[in-house]
């Protein structure tokens, strides 16, 4: 057996030859086993993956970049903890290990991608480096990754369902996408769907057969199906398996919110998609205790968490969108924001609105296009705990004036009227129009420029009439009005 999932560069540093160490063969295995990165799966990125992250080595990282240290996935099961397995960090230092996200795209090169470092590593006390069995191991993150996704470990309860014999899993990483050596890795990890095999095929020694595809099984002195389980995948009679370079990363069983971490990417064979035997996989409902031991919550009840937020408001520059959020009046109180604009092509930006008073807080997104459309949401994060979207707004960068405000009106004898004007911003656009207006019914409507000091003097009102008067300005995006004010002219 080997070790899937140690990735195209075990040979960059101390952590991944350390890692090397513990993929050793049970003696009653027949062939060598391997294996990860997903073979014949389909290209990332997906939102149901938003949770997976990279292990890689520090100094290769600082160096080369996390394209070139990764070596290992991990699943995000809390801003600050990963689940991972054993042999990727048995005999690492925490100081040895970086963590990253993918970016948008689903690479490691972006700029978007997130980076922590590991402060802890806390390995299953009963993790055998020989038979791979209790293959788990949980970070703790220096820095916690808060605002991305994560993903809640099964219970035993929900397992009877999600890890039954045929039931549809999916696995994700950066692992070969060919099934023997020399191994080629993607830029952008990859997704393969996969099928749970019955322990009759995992630990029982019986064959299996998954849409006309026979597979070998595996005895029970290969493979403890207490501690362990086995998928595989077939599409167009192609075999889809994680391979070499996947190990650590996620196995997932459900749909929608009952999604769930299922199992971790642990050994397979010499040659990854192959008839002799399917990935192995350490099964997550069977570490329970363990993972509770490291901090790791299971399944928080849905009104512990924040709700979702409201964007109250959204001004903008011809470059910027600043957006106004804030706290739903139930579930728990958020102790930040994220807010997300995404433009027609589907890139993301965003800004992060830490510890807000009173529950509202505001945030810019730079670098955006004028005048084209951009959906605004905003998520609320408490602790660990993050909300489902708020309502989407569409908006445009285009930099609409701010809205004046008439501050001082007072009517002068002879039809006279001074004003002062306040909040005379163009946001980035010149403002191409300041005006002060006065009408009234049956009077002719008066005008007056408002000067750069925000100074309006309007003349040749009726006496004894009733005005409201409003300040206007516009720029070459369009106008903005104050609110009226009233006066009588003497």
């Amino acid at each position: 057996m080997v070790t899937r999932r140690l990735g195209a560069i075990v040979s960059l540093g101390a952590v991944l030859a350390a890692a090397l160490g513990a993929l050793q063969v049970p003696a009653s295995a027949t062939a060598a086993p391997v294996k990860p990165d997903v073979v014949n799966g389909v290209e990332g990125p997906s939102p149901d993956f938003g949770f997976l992250v990279a292990l890689g080595d520090r100094v290769y990282y600082e160096d080369y970049g996390m394209d070139k240290a990764q070596f290992c996935g991990g699943s995000l099961v809390t801003s600050a903890l990963v689940i991972t397995a054993a042999h990727c960090v048995s005999d690492a230092r925490a100081a040895d290990l970086v963590v990253g996200t993918a970016d948008i795209d689903g690479d490691l090169s972006g700029a978007d991608m997130r980076i922590s470092y590991v402060s802890a590593i806390k390995v299953h006390p009963n993790y055998d480096t020989r038979s791979q069995e209790n293959d788990v191991a949980v970070l703790t993150l220096t820095t916690p990754l808060r605002g991305v996704p994560t993903v809640q470990p099964v219970t035993a309860q929900e397992a009877a369902t999600l890890t039954a014999a045929r039931a549809p899993v999916s696995v994700a990483g950066w692992g070969a996408t060919n099934e023997s050596k020399p191994w080629r890795f993607p830029e952008i990890y990859r997704i393969g769907d996969l099928v749970v095999f019955p322990d009759s095929a995992c630990g029982g020694g019986q064959p299996f057969t998954l849409d006309g595809v026979r597979f070998s099984g595996y005895g029970p002195n290969e493979v403890n199906s207490r501690v362990m389980l086995c998928a595989e995948g077939v599409i167009d009679g192609q075999i889809v398996d994680s391979c070499v370079g996947d190990s650590g990363g996620p196995l997932i069983g459900g749909l929608g919110t009952d999604r769930r971490l299922v199992g971790i990417v642990s050994w397979g064979l010499e040659q990854c998609a192959t008839r002799a035997g399917a990935g192995v996989y350490s099964r997550v409902a069977a570490f329970t205790t363990f993972l509770k031991s490291a901090g790791v919550p299971f399944a928080p009840a849905p009104d512990l968490g924040p709700q979702p937020p409201t964007v109250d408001r959204v001004t903008s520059t011809p470059t910027s969108l600043t957006v106004t959020v804030s706290a739903a009046a139930t579930g728990t109180t958020p102790d930040s924001y994220s807010v997300s604009a995404v433009d027609d092509a589907g890139m993301v930006s965003s800004c992060t609105i830490e510890a807000p008073t009173g529950g509202t807080g505001r945030c810019t997104i730079t670098g955006l296009l004028a005048a084209q459309d951009y959906t605004v949401t905003a998520i609320a994060i408490a602790g660990d705990l993050v909300s489902a979207p708020s309502k989407a707004i569409v908006v445009q960068p285009v930099g609409l004036p701010s809205t004046p405000r008439i501050t001082y009106a007072k009517a002068q004898r002879g039809g006279f009227a001074g004003f002062i004007v306040d909040n005379l911003h163009g946001n980035g656009s010149p403002l191409t129009e300041r005006v002060l207006r006065c009408t009234s019914r049956g009077e002719t409507t008066r005008r007056a420029p408002i000067e750069s000091q925000g100074l309006a003097l309007i003349s040749r009102l009726s006496p004894g009439a009733k005005y409201r008067c409003e300040a206007i300005v516009a720029n070459d995006y369009g106008r903005a009005t104050s609110r009226a004010v009233t006066l009588v002219a003497k």
